[in-house]
């Protein structure tokens, strides 16, 4: 009976490439809903409803449970072949060998009572102990290479299981690769209405030039999730506008003179953040 991988296998993978994954997700309530959701897909094959980054998650991580239930069953199958294929068969010219026995040894009893009184009787076992002993000698030679061809039978499959479990392997390598690039892509929401759409990639760029410079990125992202909620807008690219913004202040820090930018205050893009015309860019 064919396996599946859904009610026979007792376990699931988790990577490690999945907590960036579970790191970025918004509340502890998300994380939990995801975890329970891939429980219930890896035991079950249910698919819970889901909404946001948890959504984009559980898609990503149920294909790569059902990526490896399905090798999990081929190799289930495989072994199951294999193990019809085992056991020890009849061997045919066993029973042969018993009747020949048989049949010599009646024939010596006829010719012992057919011959004359005065004949030798033991000048003849020896003959008929020797072919007996050859043909035992054949039987347990044509078994032994009988077992022998079974062992290299069992020794082929065992290199057919290594050489499988190795694609199998290689495969799942490229699967990690590809989810920690998927990963990378990952949409989150950001600012006082969340309504600010970043990659984790995109946002770390932002936040490490920020700091380089000596600015928050969370200034810049709140300041602009007020104003699309004030105007009742929709930013399509938010990463394009924070980047312009920062590439301006930062040249307007750098060429500032010490004696007019001094500590820590930040009123003067703030000015510029609030009175910048986004209207361009839509």
């Amino acid at each position: 009976m064919a396996k599946n991988f859904h009610t026979d296998n007792k376990a699931f993978m988790l990577y490690k490439d999945w907590e960036d994954i579970f790191q970025a997700l918004d509340s502890s309530e998300e994380i939990g809903e995801l975890v329970m959701a891939l429980f219930a897909y890896a035991k079950r094959g249910e698919t819970p409803k889901l909404s946001g980054g948890a959504k984009i998650a559980f898609l990503m991580m149920r294909a790569a449970i059902e990526r490896d239930g399905i090798a999990w069953e081929e190799m289930c199958a495989q072994r199951s072949e294999c193990g019809k294929k085992g056991g020890r068969p009849k061997k045919s010219d066993e029973s042969g060998n018993t009747d020949e026995k048989a049949e010599q040894t009646a024939a010596s009893a006829d010719n012992a009572e057919e011959k004359p009184q005065g004949i030798n009787d033991t000048a003849e076992k020896p003959k008929a102990f020797s072919q007996t002993k050859r043909f035992s000698e054949k039987a347990k030679k044509a078994d032994k290479d009988i077992d022998i061809d079974k062992d290299k039978d069992k020794d082929t499959d065992i290199d057919i299981d290594i050489d499988k479990d190795k694609d199998k392997d290689k495969a799942i390598d490229k699967e990690k690769q590809k989810d920690a690039g998927t990963a990378k892509s990952v949409v989150r929401s950001f600012g006082t209405h969340k309504n600010i759409m970043l990659t984790s990639e995109q946002y770390n760029e932002l936040e490490s030039r920020c700091r380089s410079v000596g600015l928050s990125l969370e200034s810049y992202i709140s300041k602009l999730s007020q104003w699309l909620f004030t105007k009742g807008r929709h930013c399509t690219d938010p990463y394009r506008i924070i980047s312009g913004w920062l590439d301006n202040d930062s040249k307007r820090k750098t060429a500032a003179k010490p004696k007019e930018r001094q500590g820590c205050d930040l009123s003067w893009y703030d000015d510029f953040a609030m009175n910048f015309d986004l209207s361009k860019f839509f």
